[in-house]
């Protein structure tokens, strides 16, 4: 019989299911490249087995040279004697590993295959899972960027505040050197005002001592004395004009409101009143204004008494 692997290209090949007592049937041979793999694959199983022991010499001579002749389609197939027996068991046993080689393959597939679906629905359920991740992430990216929009415009309104307060910092200090420096100044025009007045106050001190005797002067020798009466307005009283009544008044009021001098009441009456006071506000000369009155008073009295 022969041996798988001991010659290359010669298995047992898969036979027909046998009809109970046929051997009449002729059994093909096979030397194509299938075969010579089916055979290495099956070495192991027949390596305990002695062929040169069971074939006579010629045909194991005549297997040997067509295992050698190679691959190709083109080769004498060779003839093989097998035994009944020997052949029953060696196509049993290469029928019932076939059967272990595809059941085990069976199995390798069906285990392979629930891994794989097993693998699907996990990389399924993570990409779900990746999915609502990202959708949240994507929901909390949109917040994220929302809120810095919102900071953002914040700042943005802080930094313009912020601008906006400076700017009027800057003012207000300019403004705050602007009120000192005036403030400098004013105190610097009180204290000048202040050392004039103190000025005027000595020089009508000094004057003040001056006042009464030349009041007592104006009043004993020249016959004038001044009156107060009303705010603004001075009355002059001449006296020594009548010769036979020294102590009679003669009496003019001026006002001294405003720039223009007024006169408001003259006893009595004088000619050419408003000459004289428009020689007055012309010239300015109040002494002379004074002198220019009493000679008219005295005019007035010279002529009545005519």
């Amino acid at each position: 019989m022969n041996t798988p692997g001991r010659y290359q290209g010669l298995t047992t090949p898969r036979r027909r299911p046998m009809t109970p007592g046929r051997r009449d049937h002729s059994l093909p041979s096979f030397n194509s490249p299938a075969s010579i793999k089916i055979g290495r694959m099956l070495e192991s199983a027949y390596s305990n087995t002695a062929l040169d022991d069971e074939l006579p010499g010629e045909v194991a001579d005549n297997i040997a040279a067509a295992a050698m002749s190679g691959t190709t389609e083109e080769y004498d197939p060779p003839r093989v004697w097998f035994q009944r027996d020997e052949d029953r068991r060696q196509n049993e046993e290469f029928t019932r590993r076939v059967d272990e080689m595809v059941q085990e393959l069976k199995r390798l597939v069906r285990d392979r295959k629930s891994e794989h679906m097993s693998q699907m629905n996990e990389w399924n359920e993570r990409q779900s899972r990746m999915a609502a991740d990202m959708s949240a992430l994507e929901k909390e990216n949109s917040s994220i960027l929302s809120a810095l929009k919102e900071e953002h415009g914040e700042e943005t309104e802080l930094s313009n505040a912020i601008a906006s307060l400076q700017i009027k910092q800057r003012q207000s200090e300019s403004t705050t050197k602007q009120l000192t420096e005036k403030k400098r100044a004013l105190e610097t025009e009180l204290a000048r005002r202040h050392n004039v007045i103190a000025e005027k106050r000595q020089v009508l001190g000094m004057q003040s001592a001056k006042n009464p005797p030349e009041l007592a002067f104006f009043e004993n020798q020249m016959g004038i004395s001044i009156v107060g009466g009303q705010k603004d307005v001075l009355t002059f009283v001449f006296t020594f004009i009548s010769l036979s009544e020294p102590s009679r008044p003669f009496t003019i009021s001026i006002d001294l409101s405003q720039r223009e001098y007024a006169v408001t009441k003259c006893v009595p009456a004088i000619a050419d009143l408003q000459t004289h006071v428009d020689w007055l506000n012309m010239s300015r000369d109040f002494f002379g204004f004074l002198k220019r009155i009493r000679r008219g008073f005295v005019d007035h009295y010279l002529g009545s008494a005519i």
